[in-house]
C-alpha cells in the first residue's frame, strides 16, 4: 500500500523500506573515509553523480573523507539497480445503489446534498465501500551501501539497503530520496527495518 502514492501518477511521495545492519565502532567520528570502487565505476558518469550523493550523505555522520592517493580508516562501496515488478493495489468499488452517485444520496452514512435532481437532502445509509484489488506494472528501485573497517583487518561493519516501489523507472529521480533514507538514522539500530516516505521536492 505504501507504493501506491507513487502508483496513482503524478507522485508527491516517496516511499522506502530500510534495511540495516552495524557493528559501528564507537570512535569513527573523525575518521578518514573513501570509496572502493572498480574502473568501470570509476569510468561512469552516472556512478559519480550518485557518488556525489552518497558523499553528501555522509558527510553529517562526522567522518572526513580521505585526500585523494591517501589511506583511509574507512572503505565505502555501494550498488543500485532497477527491477521491473507487479504491485498489487485495492481500490473502493462504490456500489452502484447506496455509491455517492446512487439514489440514497452523495456520500456513505450521515447527510449528503443529493446532487441529482430534485433539491434538498437525501439519506445516505452507512454502508461502506467495497473493495476490489488489480495488479499494476511498477518498477523497484534499490541502493545497498557497505562500510568495511580497516583497523578491523576490512571487516564490514555497517550495510543497509533502501527499496521503493513506483510507477517509473526513473532511477536518477529516486535516488536521492534513497540517499536520505540509509543515512537519516545513520547509523541505524542493528537488524533494524522501517519504512520512511518523503515528500517529492518540485524542481524549478
Amino acid at each position: 500500500m505504501a507504493a501506491v502514492a507513487l502508483l496513482a501518477g503524478c507522485a508527491t511521495t516517496v516511499p522506502a523500506r530500510v534495511t540495516t545492519f552495524q557493528q559501528w565502532p564507537a570512535d569513527a567520528v573523525g575518521a578518514t573515509w573513501k570509496f572502493d570502487t572498480s574502473a568501470a565505476q570509476r569510468d561512469s558518469l552516472e556512478y559519480r553523480e550518485y557518488a556525489d550523493m552518497i558523499r553528501s550523505g555522509i558527510g553529517p555522520t562526522g567522518m572526513v573523507e580521505a585526500e585523494a592517493g591517501k589511506p583511509a580508516r574507512f572503505t565505502v562501496s555501494f550498488s543500485y539497480g532497477v527491477e521491473p515488478v507487479q504491485v498489487r493495489i485495492e481500490r473502493p468499488a462504490y456500489d452502484p445503489f447506496y455509491g455517492p452517485w446512487g439514489p440514497w444520496g452523495y456520500g456513505w452514512g450521515g447527510f449528503g446534498y443529493r446532487g441529482r435532481g430534485g433539491m434538498g437532502f437525501a439519506w445516505g445509509p452507512p454502508y461502506p465501500p467495497t473493495w476490489t484489488s488489480t495488479t499494476v506494472d511498477a518498477s523497484r528501485a534499490s541502493l545497498r551501501v557497505e562500510i568495511r573497517d580497516a583497523r578491523q583487518n576490512g571487516q564490514k561493519v555497517y550495510e543497509s539497503t533502501a527499496v521503493s516501489t513506483g510507477s517509473g523507472d526513473s532511477i536518477p529521480q529516486v535516488m536521492p530520496y534513497l540517499v536520505r533514507a540509509i543515512f537519516d538514522r545513520f547509523p541505524d539500530t542493528n537488524g533494524q527495518v522501517r519504512d520512511v516516505t518523503y515528500e517529492v521536492e518540485q524542481r524549478r
